[in-house]
C-alpha cells in the first residue's frame, strides 16, 4: 500500500464530526418537510371508476386504457380527475369518489384500476427521489466503482420541499492514475412541481452540494446542479417535454431537455419516454412489474488531493445503456434491478490537458423508490 493510500484510509476526526453534524441537520429538515408537503400519490385526489357491469368473472369491466386522462379536473375543480372529452366511445357510467374514500371497504362493488402500472400516467416528473446501490467491476489498469446513495429530489406525490442526499463512492484502480480511494457527495436541494390548468406541468429543482474526497480544501468541489423542465400535455397520449438540465460539471455544464412521451392506444402495455438526456421505454408485464430500457449520462465532478498534497478537480464520465426489471409492491414502494453496458469512459483533470480512457464495462444497480 502506498503512503498516499495509507494517509487516505486514516479517518480524520474533523471530517466525521462534520458528517455527523451535517447529517443531523439534513434529517431534521427532511422530517419537518415530509409531513408538511405530503399529498396524495401522483396528485390523483379522486378517481372516476366504472361501475360493475356484470362481467362473466364477476369483476367490473374497466374501459381500455389509453383513453385516460386529464391530469387535473375541470377548470375550477382541481380535486377531480376527468376523462378527456371525445375519447370515450363506449357507453359506460362513471362514479366519482372523493379523497378519503376507502375502496377496500367496497371491494365487492368495484375494482380500483392501477393507473401507474398500465403506463398511462402523464409525464409530469422529470426527476424523482431514489435510493441506489451501484457496482462497476474494475481493478489494476481498469477503473472500478462501488456507490451507495440517493438523489436529492422529491418523492412522487410531493409537490415541493427540501431534500438531502449523502453519497459514498469507493474507487478501485486504475494504476495509471493516482485517484483517491473514496469520494463523497453532500447535497441539499429544493424542488417544486405543479400544473397550469389542464395543459401543462412543470418540474423545477435547485441543489447546492459539496463533491470531494475531503482530504484537502473542498471549496472547488461546491456545485449547483438544477433543472427547469416543462411538460405540454398535447393529447391524452402525447406530452411534449422541454427545458434545461444544469449539471454543473467540468465536462458538461448544461444539457437541453427535449422530447416526447408517447403512450399509444394501440399498445397499452408500452410507454415511450423519448426525452433527452434521460430516454426510457417501458413494457408493462402485469399490474406490478415492468421491463424497461433506458439511457443515461454517468459520472460527475469532484475535488481531490494528489499524493503530493496538490489539489485538483477530476471529472469522470461514461454513457450508460441499461435494462431493468421494476416491481411495485402493494404499499406503493418500487424496486428495480438494472444491468447496464458502459462506454465512452474517461477521466480528466482541470489542471491537465490529457484524458485517461478506459475500456467498456458492465454495471449492476439496485434502485428503490417510494
Amino acid at each position: 500500500m502506498t503512503e498516499y493510500s495509507k494517509q487516505l484510509t486514516q479517518p480524520k476526526l474533523w471530517f466525521w464530526g462534520l458528517s455527523f453534524f451535517y447529517g443531523s441537520i439534513c434529517l431534521a429538515i427532511t422530517c419537518s418537510w415530509t409531513k408538511a408537503q405530503e399529498m396524495p400519490h401522483e396528485s390523483y385526489e379522486s378517481f372516476a371508476i366504472p361501475q360493475p357491469t356484470g362481467s362473466p368473472d364477476g369483476l367490473p369491466r374497466v374501459r381500455s386504457l389509453g383513453k385516460l386522462v386529464s391530469i387535473e379536473g375541470a377548470v375550477g375543480d382541481p380535486g377531480m380527475v376527468r376523462e378527456i372529452e371525445g375519447t370515450n366511445t363506449e357507453s359506460e357510467f362513471l362514479t366519482e369518489f372523493p379523497l378519503g374514500f376507502d375502496p377496500e371497504s367496497q371491494a365487492n362493488q368495484f375494482k380500483l384500476p392501477n393507473l401507474i402500472y398500465f403506463s398511462q400516467e402523464p409525464y409530469a416528473n422529470y426527476r424523482t427521489n431514489a435510493n441506489w446501490f451501484e457496482y462497476i467491476p474494475g481493478d489494476g489498469d481498469q477503473f472500478g466503482w462501488l456507490s451507495l446513495g440517493s438523489d436529492p429530489y422529491q418523492k412522487r406525490g410531493y409537490r415541493s420541499g427540501f431534500s438531502t442526499a449523502i453519497n459514498i463512492h469507493l474507487l478501485s484502480g486504475p494504476n495509471a492514475v493516482a485517484l483517491p480511494p473514496r469520494l463523497f457527495d453532500f447535497s441539499l436541494g429544493y424542488q417544486t412541481r405543479g400544473r397550469i390548468q389542464d395543459v401543462m406541468s412543470y418540474d423545477l429543482a435547485t441543489t447546492i452540494g459539496i463533491f470531494a474526497d475531503f482530504e484537502g480544501s473542498a471549496r472547488n468541489g461546491v456545485r449547483f446542479p438544477g433543472h427547469a423542465v416543462g411538460m405540454l400535455h398535447y393529447t391524452p397520449e402525447i406530452d411534449v417535454v422541454f427545458g434545461v438540465d444544469y449539471l454543473s460539471r467540468d465536462d458538461i455544464k448544461l444539457l437541453p431537455v427535449m422530447g416526447l412521451s408517447w403512450r399509444p392506444k394501440s399498445m397499452e402495455s408500452m410507454r415511450f419516454d423519448l426525452v433527452f438526456p434521460r430516454p426510457r421505454i417501458d413494457y408493462t408485464l402485469d399490474q406490478s412489474r415492468k421491463l424497461y430500457v433506458a439511457g443515461r449520462l454517468g459520472g460527475g465532478t469532484w475535488e481531490i488531493e494528489f499524493p503530493n498534497s496538490d489539489n485538483d478537480v477530476m471529472t469522470y464520465r461514461d454513457l450508460q445503456l441499461v435494462v431493468g426489471l421494476e416491481r411495485r409492491k402493494a404499499n406503493g414502494n418500487v424496486s428495480a434491478w438494472e444491468f447496464g453496458y458502459l462506454f465512452d469512459r474517461n477521466v480528466e483533470f482541470r489542471t491537465l490537458t490529457d484524458e485517461t480512457h478506459f475500456d467498456d464495462a458492465f454495471l449492476f444497480r439496485i434502485v428503490m423508490r417510494k
